[in-house]
């Protein structure tokens, strides 16, 4: 006999009774008990699972529906039809998990929930791993700063030529943004050379600094090339980081 069914025997009258206190308890037991086992069951285990939380869903308030939330979040095989309900719940304490762990929630479920919910969705969203260019196009066009810096320090982030355009426009009045997408091995030149000419020498400096030794040598060839590109500027500027660049490349034998 199926663990749930063992466990509750009675699970029929509960869903028809509707009592809060029992639902509750039946909904976290059940959850409990899938989570501590859901190695082990099989789609058709997996099936009444579903179908059982489901029915007890309609009854449960916030608090129960989080704690669900929680032990679903990060299972390959948690209930679909669960998972799909409580991802598109208002409360972020409720959805905000499975939009950040979920491998059940899909790209289309993702680009709908980024382009209707608020904020705090959006944040969570960005904190996934793997995301695609057609999520984060959203992210960056209704993100908020907080939400967009986040997007751009995951580094398991992906971005479309326009998403990056956005970035770096945006970037121009966030030096922390500037630094954290001056940071991407991805950039196109193209968009670092743009980024770096049109950030404040203090924020370029952070940028070079931050980078990976590596990025350290894309970062300081395009300094030294903008350095000497353009037309003589009236208005004093300053080289400091160029001259650093130089001697990167010096010491590197470049």
């Amino acid at each position: 006999m199926l663990a749930a069914t063992a466990e509750f025997p009675d699970l029929d009258e509960i869903i028809r009774d509707a009592n809060p206190e029992r639902t509750a308890k039946a909904v976290r037991r059940l959850g409990v008990l899938f989570a501590q086992n859901a190695a082990q069951f099989n789609p058709q285990h997996v099936a009444v699972f579903d179908g059982v939380l489901k029915g007890l869903l309609t009854h449960s308030d916030s608090e129960v529906r989080a704690e669900l939330a929680l032990h679903l979040a990060s299972l390959v095989n948690a209930p679909p039809s669960v998972v799909r309900e409580l991802v598109h719940d208002d409360a972020i304490r409720i959805c905000g998990p499975l939009l950040k762990n979920s491998p059940l929630v899909d790209e289309r479920t993702l680009i709908e929930i980024a382009r209707i919910k608020g904020q705090q969705h959006l944040l969570a969203i960005s904190k996934r791993d793997a995301i695609s260019p057609n999520i984060t196009d959203v992210i960056v066009s209704r993100g908020e700063r907080t939400v967009v810096r986040s997007v751009a320090r995951n580094d398991t982030a992906a971005f479309s030529e326009q998403g990056y355009t956005s970035l770096v426009q945006r970037a121009a009045d966030d030096g922390i943004l500037a630094v954290m997408v001056g940071q991407r091995e991805d950039l196109p030149a193209p968009l670092l050379q743009k980024l770096l000419s049109e950030s404040a020498d203090l924020v370029r400096r952070k940028i070079f600094e931050a980078a990976s030794p590596e990025r350290k040598t894309r970062i300081a060839k395009t300094i030294v090339e903008m350095s000497g590109d353009g037309p003589t500027q009236e208005v004093r500027r300053d080289f400091s980081a160029a001259q650093g660049a130089v001697l990167v490349l010096h010491k590197a034998g470049r």
